[in-house]
């Protein structure tokens, strides 16, 4: 396959599961495992940001979650450094600026704003998220790495597709976005669908105490970014199909595949000198006619100052070599298929397929309870039981599960 340039701040390398594909007359599966990660001689000194905090005031905020996102906020502050922009929008049915970008080092200014917000009215994501995105944009530099925080714990209803738009148009200009969801009431198909446009992360809070260290963790991972928003174009060459592509870390996400369009693009968000992205490609080889080296895909990942490519090739044997996947992917793809069970379980469910969704469920239990996850294999059976008597399952079980099997990219100890 071919390099990758030197001179770029990040490297790629690929695996793939079999080192050579036999000669058939029938279609075969292969997987490809792309890591990218940062050189190590890189010395990366910590980045500026310039940040808006978007938060839900909904009445529904009440009580201990607008407490816990006021303390939340308040302890952001110290987690900035002076030279780093914050603005804070608050929004309900309609969006309010409580702090325009203002320097960090002017702490006074935002503890009395924060100290102000009051819950009351509905829940517009869209007004919240647009408000944000224009704070961020009116300092937004290539030395910063520019991106909306948004908090809420409840759905928007009739204003998805504007805000997932405003997402997208907002990262061609270098602004990105991640959303956390508060309880269990919120949509997590939507907010999913609005980092991952926004090469940011989604999260699920599931008590109000844990907002402080998920805020702090995920500034923490911004401002050590080697490069930002980065994306990844995968273009199958002839006789290949891409069937699926997944992240399977830092965290594990399912790109949707746009099945009219072969050559696919995927937001990945930035890289952290601490942590690698690894993605998951899987294949499908048409039937095959003769022996031969078959190129199969060419990649292309561009960020800031970086433009890496590279060609995966494969050979066609009569006799092919015969070894074991690699230990490391073949440990991501075990960690892939309980994920993607539970995945189809709330699309069988979603579809009116009760028993096919229990189906996926169990045997994502089972194989929970094999590799150890005991906790989140017993969450699984007790909504499998919920289904089993005809009921639905409980919003926090289902978050527990979609959001707990993103965290089997790490093995358990």
């Amino acid at each position: 396959m071919a390099e990758a340039e030197h001179t770029a701040p990040i490297q790629m390398e690929v695996q793939l599961n079999r080192a050579e594909l036999p000669l058939l007359d029938s279609a075969q599966m292969l997987y490809a495992m792309l890591d990218l990660r940062s050189k190590e001689a890189l010395n990366i000194s910590r980045r500026r940001l310039n940040l808006a905090l978007v938060i839900d005031r909904s009445t529904s905020m009440r009580g201990a979650r607008i407490r816990n996102v006021k303390m939340a906020a308040m302890d952001l502050l110290e987690t900035l450094q002076p030279d780093d922009w914050l603005s804070i929008v608050s929004f309900s049915d309609r969006a309010e600026v409580v702090i325009p970008p203002t320097p960090v080092r002017e702490r006074r200014s935002f503890s009395s704003a924060i100290a102000s917000l009051l819950p009351r009215g509905g829940t517009e994501i869209y007004q919240g998220l647009l408000s944000g995105l224009t704070q961020v944009e009116r300092h937004a530099s290539p030395d910063y790495v520019n991106h909306v925080l948004l908090l809420t714990d409840g759905r928007t209803y009739g204003d998805e597709e504007l805000a997932l738009h405003a997402t997208q148009q907002a990262r061609k200009y270098g602004i990105g976005v991640s959303a956390f969801g508060i309880g269990e009431d919120w949509n997590d198909v939507f907010l999913d669908t609005l980092a991952r446009k926004g090469g940011g992360v989604a999260q699920y809070i599931s008590s109000p105490s844990q907002m402080r260290e998920v805020l702090r963790e995920e500034i923490q991972g911004l401002s050590k970014a080697v490069v930002k928003s980065m994306s990844l174009r995968i273009e199958p060459l002839a006789e290949v199909h891409l069937s699926a592509a997944f992240k399977a870390a830092p965290y594990m996400e399912l790109f949707p595949c746009d099945e009219g369009d072969k050559t696919q693009e995927i937001a990945l968000g930035g890289l952290t000198a601490e942590e690698p992205i690894v993605l998951i490609l899987e294949l499908v080889v048409d039937p095959q006619e003769k022996e031969k080296k078959l190129k199969m895909l060419h990649l292309q990942l561009e960020a800031e100052d970086v433009h890496l490519q590279q060609e995966i090739q494969i050979p066609i044997s009569l006799s092919p070599e015969e070894r074991e996947p690699p230990a490391r992917l073949f440990n991501f793809l075990e960690r892939i298929s309980v994920f993607r069970l539970q995945e189809k379980a709330w699309i069988a469910l979603e579809s009116g397929d009760a028993k096919q969704a229990t189906s996926y469920l169990q045997a994502a239990a089972t194989h929970l309870f094999d590799m150890g996850y005991r906790d989140l294999a017993k969450s699984a059976m007790l909504e499998v039981g919920r289904m089993a008597k005809g009921r639905t399952p409980t919003g926090r079980g289902r978050k527990k599960l979609r959001y707990g099997t993103r965290s089997l990219s790490i093995p358990s100890t």
